[in-house]
């Protein structure tokens, strides 16, 4: 009864380091996912920022800018 009793207790602790490991993981997948997302938002901003200084192709900057409005607002999501 008391190898029983020990048993599921060691189980139960089993069962919750499983769960935190797994909490953990995921933790630094998001976390890695929101760096990604910043970097990308980062670089478009960047990309827009040089090519902004080219005044003679306004149109292609206009559409640069679209795209990257359109990139962070789905990243954000």
């Amino acid at each position: 009864m008391i190898y029983s009793t020990l048993t599921g207790k060691a189980m139960a602790s089993h069962k919750l380091q499983d769960s935190l490991d797994n909490v953990t993981a995921q933790y630094k997948l998001e976390k890695a996912s929101s760096q990604a997302k910043d970097s990308r938002i980062k670089s478009l901003e960047e990309l827009v920022i040089e090519l902004n200084h080219d005044q003679s192709d306004i149109k292609a900057t206009e559409q640069l800018i679209k795209k990257k409005n359109e990139d962070i607002a789905a990243l954000k999501k």
